[in-house]
């Protein structure tokens, strides 16, 4: 028995963009208040977007940070409240979406945003939220997560709520041409290991492993060559798809470790969580190999087709090496000490890193030890 739930309304395709003022419109939206950051702002996505819109007033919040604060939701509020907007236009990455997403929530639900912080705390549905993602990574605009973090204890904490879902996700890869090979890369690992988490994860289903296993090809085939031409649409279009299908399968099959570890250190070294997952992902698939060995060939086999003929146990080792391998190319950190961290960090960490108990391999604090001088030492 399980559950699948795909809540938004979604418009995937370029030029869909376009559609964005018809949608406010169907939604009854009057006063809109869009949430993005100052480097969108210095792009012109904002304008490409709001040239959609006949009469309809909007304020613009571009106050986000990139590891999103609770500061940033406080401000937002603000805004919305003194503005009297009825409706909230996320635009961005994955910090401004989840920035939006939570802003809706807390308009319509009482009190303090640490009242809601895990699993389905929000009582009352949020204000109307259309979502907007120019980068093809998160795959918020379809889920019900929101990462937030605490600006006095410095520790990303979740939000997770159908309560946080978008009414409209609107996918249009003509506004993820500009991104830099950077952001592509770390937007795109970002995705990858959503769609690997997801497809190892103790809530997978079959409908969940669907999307997952197309979401995995969509990524490894294109995410190389979307680094090289970055202004080529279909390999843009394939990048974007690739994420939203992962988007929907972790909204219901849930993360893992790679994401456990990425949030503490993200929260407390305020570094890009994409580049955090993609270094992490190989490490994490390592730790968890004995529980899922014949999941891991499927991996294997969907990004090199040799490695059907080999035995599961191989085979799981090589879906390993091959993600190893492509972290490698793309030029991610193969130990986090090349970043920054130290073994003296890790009981810190350690305090600020959940149990995800949807990962494969049931982990206890003693194993996140073991974890992160993984990580560090790059123990692949």
């Amino acid at each position: 028995m399980f559950e699948f739930r795909i809540v938004p309304k979604i418009i995937f395709g370029a030029g869909g963009a376009e559609k964005t003022g018809d949608e406010i419109k169907r939604l009854g939206g009057n006063k809109v208040l869009i949430v993005t950051d100052k480097g969108l702002m210095k792009t012109d996505l904002v304008k490409k977007v709001t040239s959609s819109f006949k009469e309809i007033e909007f304020t613009i919040f571009d106050g986000v940070d990139p590891n999103p604060k609770d500061s940033n939701v406080e401000e937002g509020l603000r805004i919305l409240k003194e503005k009297n907007c009825d409706l909230i236009l996320g635009l961005g990455g994955g910090s401004p979406m989840d920035v939006a997403k939570i802003i809706a929530a807390m308009a319509t639900n009482p009190g303090d945003l640490w009242d809601y912080q895990g699993l389905e705390k929000f009582r009352y549905p949020p204000l109307p939220l259309v979502l907007i993602p120019t980068t093809a990574g998160t795959g918020s605009e379809v889920s019900r997560a929101a990462m937030i973090t605490s600006s006095s204890r410095k520790r990303k904490t979740l939000f997770l709520s159908w309560h946080l879902t978008a009414r409209t996700a609107i996918l249009d890869p003509l506004l993820t041409l500009g991104l830099p090979p950077k952001i592509t890369i770390w937007s795109g690992m970002d995705a990858l290991s959503h769609a690997i988490e997801s497809y190892l994860s103790n809530m997978a289903n079959p409908l969940t492993d669907a999307f997952a296993e197309k979401a995995i090809k969509l990524i490894a085939d294109n995410i190389e060559k979307v680094v090289k031409n970055g202004n080529d649409v279909e390999t843009r279009s394939n990048m974007l798809l690739g994420s939203l299908l992962a988007g929907i399968a972790t909204a219901n099959a849930r993360l893992g470790n790679v994401h456990g570890l990425a949030h503490a250190i993200g929260g407390q070294y305020d570094l890009p969580h994409g580049l955090l997952c993609g270094a992490l992902l190989p490490i994490v698939m390592k730790y968890n190999l004995e529980y899922c060995v014949e999941k891991l060939k499927n991996i294997a086999a969907i990004l090199d087709e040799n490695a059907r003929k080999l035995s599961s146990r191989e085979g799981a080792e090589k879906a390993v090496e091959l993600v190893s391998d492509l972290c490698q190319r793309l030029g991610l950190p193969l130990k986090l000490e090349e970043i920054g961290l130290k073994d003296e960090d890790i009981p810190d960490l350690v305090e600020k890193t959940d149990i995800i108990p949807s990962n494969p391999r049931p982990t206890t604090k003693e194993d996140l030890f073991v974890l992160y001088r993984m990580a560090i030492s790059g123990s692949v």
